[in-house]
């Protein structure tokens, strides 16, 4: 999710999409993904970087002093857009008919999936988010793409679903990358409420932080350096789990667990030994499936 400060655009968001366009600047045959959207987010001086890292040698310049700065957040956030790529490709291939992405940021998998522009997708975030995003995306005419604002912290999700032509008896895909480190126990509750209320079938495919992350108590090079200038621009993590308990508060909501990693994990599936420094492995991505109906629930 896309934070603001002072009325502009966080790092963390342009830090992001810097990932994605330096990703997508390598040749086809050595490029995780293709995100042909991404440099329109980027302030023009990240746009001159990302001009010269179509060459080799200042691309690896780039890129080391990216993963200097935040030691494994690249080749974590390339891969982890790999990974919910695959998995967003395997749900719709399987009969998920709509997706919501939440907190949808600089997210434009509704775009550059082909998978997606034949079902409705839903993009909730922030006002100021949906307003930049739809006036830097405006010449942009594909698939059948639907931006509502919300505040997660403070207002329902299902009234904003209500009016865009979501159905609550339609086998749906939530996704829902970068943002549980943002918000409180009861605003990720509140979203899983509305999970819970979906057919079943449904799927949700979410991040999080390991709960040691938030204190410092983690062991990850790097993380003292991260939570701090999170802290300077406004954009502390305030929400994290710990692995060991997310089987159990999935299946209080009706969901059953496929797939918890870590950033080691999916680094592993992705990129060879050789390309993956330390650093990140606090970060983990989730697929679960709903198997319940809310009737049945019991909490």
């Amino acid at each position: 999710m896309v934070r603001w400060s002072s009325g502009n655009v966080s790092q963390t968001a342009a830090n992001m999409a810097l990932i994605r366009a330096l990703e997508t600047q390598k040749p086809p045959d050595q490029r995780l993904f293709s995100d042909p959207f991404a440099w329109r987010f980027l302030p023009l001086w990240q746009r001159a970087l990302l001009s010269l890292a179509r060459l080799p040698p200042w691309r690896r310049i780039v890129e080391g002093i990216f993963d200097g700065r935040a030691p494994g957040a690249r080749t974590s956030g390339s891969a982890r857009t790999r990974l919910i790529d695959d998995w967003t490709r395997e749900a719709v291939r399987d009969g998920l008919q709509q997706v919501v992405i939440m907190g949808a940021g600089y997210d434009c998998r509704a775009l550059r999936l082909k998978e997606l522009h034949a079902i409705l997708a839903i993009e909730l975030d922030r006002p100021q988010m949906i307003v930049v995003k739809s006036r830097l995306l405006a010449d942009v005419r594909v698939g059948q793409i639907v931006r509502v604002p919300i505040d997660f912290l403070r207002e329902g999700i299902e009234e904003r679903l209500g009016k865009t032509g979501y159905s609550f008896h339609a086998r749906t895909l939530f996704i829902w990358e970068g943002v549980t480190n943002y918000l409180n126990a009861a605003s990720v509750d509140a979203a899983f409420e509305t999970f819970a209320r979906a057919a079943a079938g449904s799927r949700v495919i979410f991040t999080y932080v390991h709960a040691d992350a938030i204190t410092g108590q983690f062991s990850a090079p790097g993380l003292a350096q991260l939570l701090a200038r999170l802290r300077r621009i406004g954009e502390a993590w305030t929400f994290g789990f710990y692995p060991e308990v997310l089987p159990e508060y999935l299946t209080r909501w009706g969901f059953r667990l496929i797939a918890d990693l870590g950033a080691v994990e999916y680094r592993a599936r992705y990129w060879s030994p050789v390309e993956q420094p330390e650093g990140y492995e606090f970060y983990r991505a989730v697929l679960a499936e709903k198997m319940v109906p809310i009737s049945d629930l019991k909490r």
